[in-house]
């Protein structure tokens, strides 16, 4: 779609507009895969035209969603080098040419930091951000190699704001989000964007599940802009987005879906009478 001369305007007739929103014949990986936020990736994924080659470290969780979608799988811990080995090993015997992936991996631990350990800091910090150099090691070179594509990490709203029951997971999605920016500045010149997303409070099946969540779930709803909270599909979709040509001059960029929950009066002014 974009001119052989990069300095030429592309005309609106030229655009094959149809064309922007679209993964038809595209193929990637999905890390994360197996319930959550991953699995609603890979269905997304699927519906709009894309091949997935999907990865999980809980075996069974992972072969429903695959078996269901007709997929190619593997089962992996990627918090490790032989993990991370075996997904690359696992895309050059299903995959073609790799047009990018989505790591979804992630895991809070919440208690108050002055009951939180070394051991629990340093657990975070592999769950939530050594997995994405892993993963970015063996799987970026390939997207590369094949002539360009897209990346998306997924960080959360904790990376920019600080809180009190999770001292360890907000540190962790900020270095990742630093960690997109050096993915998409090592290769932009070969074709690749990176990004992330980072997702608010959603209605996960976790969250629901537990009862102190769904107590407060009106009330943290009222602090959205749209007063509601958010679904797991809308994550995917902003995921599946920027995966696609119409979002193919972003890069390095961290998209925040949180109904505008960052963006309201945290100050409490407006609940002062006028």
């Amino acid at each position: 779609m974009l001119p052989d001369d990069p300095r030429s305007p592309v005309a609106a007739t030229d655009v094959t507009h149809d064309r922007l929103f679209q993964l038809d014949g595209n193929v990637y990986v999905v890390v994360g895969a197996g319930a959550g936020i991953g699995e609603h990736v890979s269905r997304t994924l699927v519906a709009m035209g894309a091949g997935v080659l999907l990865v999980d470290v809980e075996a069974d969780a992972l072969g429903a969603v695959a078996a269901d979608l007709g997929a190619p799988h593997v089962v992996a811990d990627v918090t490790t080098e032989d993990g991370v080995a075996g997904v690359r090993d696992a895309v050059a015997t299903h995959v073609d040419r790799l047009h990018g992936y989505v790591d979804v991996v992630g895991r809070m631990q919440r208690k108050r930091l002055g009951d939180f350990t070394l051991a629990e800091w340093e657990e975070d910090f592999r769950v939530n951000l050594r997995h994405a150099f892993l993963v970015s090691q063996g799987l970026a070179p390939v997207v590369a190699a094949g002539g360009g594509g897209s990346i998306v990490h997924v960080s959360s709203v904790m990376g920019s704001r600080a809180g009190r029951r999770s001292p360890g997971y907000g540190p962790a999605k900020a270095a990742l989000e630093l960690w997109v920016k050096q993915l998409a500045a090592e290769y932009g010149p070969s074709g690749v964007r990176v990004n992330a997303v980072a997702p608010g409070l959603f209605l996960s099946p976790r969250f629901v599940a537990n009862e102190a969540g769904a107590r407060s779930a009106d009330a943290l709803a009222s602090r959205t802009m749209l007063g509601r909270l958010g679904q797991p599909f809308e994550v995917a979709a902003t995921i599946a987005f920027l995966l696609t040509p119409a979002a193919g001059y972003i890069t390095g960029a961290t998209i925040p879906v949180e109904g505008g929950s960052l963006s309201v009066d945290a100050t409490g002014l407006d609940d002062v009478p006028l």
